[in-house]
Formats: C-alpha cells, structure tokens, sequence
C-alpha cells in the first residue's frame, strides 16, 4: 500500500458513519464578489453564495468527555455548551466565513480543522457559534 492510500479505508468510514449518523444541510461558502470599481480593486463586490449539499454529523457539546473528544480532534480547547459537527472530505476548501444551513437556521462557524494525516483529508472538525 503506499502513502497516498494509507487513510483511504479510514476516510470511506468516516464518510459511511458521518451519512449514517448525520444530518443533509446546505454548506453556504461565500466568496468575495470581483470589485466592483476598477480605481478601488480593495473593495469587493456583495458575497456570491455557492451552496453545497453535505452531510454533518452534530454533537452537542454537554459533558467533559465530548469537550475532550473534539479538543483532541481540533487540537484546541472546546467550550462545554457549544455545538459541534463532523463532515467527512469534501470537493471543496471550507472557509470561516462559510454558514451551514440546518433545518432553515443559518449557523455561523466559529472554528474549523482538518484531519489530514499524511495529507490526505479524513474528516473536518467544526465548532459552531453560538
């Protein structure tokens, strides 16, 4: 097996448990329009959304060992109370600035981190606002 592979069956799991467990939402990326006025290129046009359908597993983070599960994932400390969420790899690089809508909420991202052994992208750790 070379390196490349190594994660792939691990990465075909998370995504397996991740549809199984998880919720179908619409992960809004928003990107900067093209600036508007040529003589100011510094100031961008309104947000263009690009929505995609993509599953997330949500936890609420309630309890100590939940806190560690995803401080461990992330490599940051998780605030009891706050709302988690696991979404396996996907097509396209997830930003800060992106929302997920869920059940026609918009929520906003407070962080984000990728598990990415070797380079090759297991899952994606989130931490919503809020």
């Amino acid at each position: 097996m070379n390196v490349a592979q190594r994660f792939d069956r691990a990465i075909a799991t998370a995504q397996r448990l991740i549809e199984r467990n998880g919720q179908l939402v619409v992960w809004r990326g928003l990107t900067n329009g093209a600036p508007s006025d040529a003589d100011k290129p510094w100031l961008p046009s309104d947000s263009v959304p690009v929505n995609h359908d993509v599953f997330i597993c949500f936890v609420p983070v309630k309890d100590r060992a939940t806190r560690q599960f995803f401080a461990e994932l992330s490599g940051r400390e998780v605030v009891v109370g706050s709302l988690a969420g696991l979404m396996g790899n996907v097509t396209f690089e997830p930003t800060l600035k992106d929302v997920v809508i869920r059940d026609g909420t918009e929520l906003a991202i407070d962080t984000i981190d990728l598990l990415s052994p070797n380079g090759q992208k297991v899952l994606w750790t989130i931490e919503f606002k809020g």
